[in-house]
């Protein structure tokens, strides 16, 4: 197993880092709306093959401390030197690579592990398709600008959230005929998933979350599972194998045997799942405690390996690789252990 990645499972494992004041960052802070590190200031390094995006912290005594010297950047755990030679990456918008946008910022769908806001909480207003244009032409120009990605909560029905998504891709696809689009979206009319595809979406993520079925119920009370298997089903036969993802959270009472099991049914179906590990913050924690009944701990870089290796595996079984995602997160690779890149 390479060194990087036993190195970048560590930072997952912490998820958080501290920057003192007195270093000069090449770039701002992203602060997401969506994702793993939603709600708060966030970068991104790159060492070796690696790469991690790990939320900022303001406490000095943090285990994972950025250092600079004339040579560059490194990173301290628990007061020892980790790695050497790191490199901060300009975060195009959410993403290294791609402007990963997320059009709206309040979700009624009540899943317990998620730290987007729910209806009535003080957020942005909807991300508008001039402003979207307006934030991929400024970031185009950059060097490492290669895709746009979309994603949005549900303020009022997934139904009206799709068509405001698929109008955002039409958009785009009209002022970029040549550039990578991906889609995240729930599915509830399976119909919706040929509208993304006609529409100029090239990739689709539609998440099962997490695979025990008892599970999910807790965790999603707000949604249907058996539809959005479904609906990933369909997804492959519209936008083809190796093009369609899904998040599979691990860190929530699930055991290993549970993982291995939607890795093995979903990659069956031609769709890559993307293992992430739970992030916990100020919020979510209340939710996952209620849903729950405990807050979970973190999950250890070393079953984030296990896991990786044992996912690299099926998806080699079944014919799949990450490599074949132009956006989203295997693309970034930031947030997650990714098979055919970190093992």
């Amino acid at each position: 197993m390479k060194e990087d990645t036993v190195r970048k499972a560590k930072l997952l494992e912490v998820g958080e880092i501290f920057i003192p004041k007195e270093i000069d960052m090449p770039c701002f802070a992203s602060r997401s709306t969506a994702g793993p590190d939603a709600g708060s200031g966030a970068h991104a390094f790159e060492f070796g093959s690696a790469r991690v995006k790990l939320s900022v912290t303001k406490d000095p005594e943090a285990r994972v401390r950025l250092e600079q010297s004339p040579g560059g950047f490194s990173i301290l755990l628990d007061g020892e030197p980790l790695v050497e030679g790191v490199r901060v990456l300009p975060l195009v918008a959410h993403a290294p690579n791609q402007a990963f946008l997320n059009i709206g910022q309040e979700c009624i769908m009540g899943c317990a592990f998620c730290a987007m806001p729910g209806p009535g909480a003080e957020h942005a207003e909807p991300l508008s398709a001039e402003r979207a244009l307006k934030i991929i032409s400024i970031n185009a120009s950059h060097p490492s600008f290669s895709a746009v990605a979309i994603t949005s909560g549900i303020p009022e029905s997934v139904s009206a959230t799709n068509d405001s998504i698929i109008d955002m891709v039409r958009t785009i696809r009209a002022h970029y005929p040549a550039i990578p689009i991906g889609a995240e979206a729930y599915i509830e009319d399976p119909d919706d998933i040929l509208r993304f595809r006609e529409a100029g979406a090239t990739e689709i993520k539609i998440n099962i979350e997490t695979w025990p079925s008892e599970l999910f119920r807790k965790l999603c009370p707000g949604r249907d599972r058996v539809r959005t298997l479904a609906a990933l089903e369909k997804a492959v036969e519209v936008f083809g194998r190796g093009h369609v993802t899904c998040n599979l959270i691990v860190g929530m009472g699930e055991t290993d045997r549970d993982v291995a099991d939607g890795l093995k049914a979903l990659a069956e179906l031609g769709v890559v799942p993307n293992v992430r590990a739970i992030r916990i913050g100020p919020l979510n924690r209340a939710k996952l405690e209620k849903a729950l009944g405990a807050v979970p701990g973190k999950v250890t870089a070393e079953r984030l390996l296990a896991l990786g290796e044992q996912h690299r595996k099926i998806l080699e079984k079944n014919g799949l690789d990450t490599g074949t995602f132009e956006t989203m997160c295997f693309s970034c690779r930031c947030c997650d252990i990714v098979p055919m890149a970190d093992l």
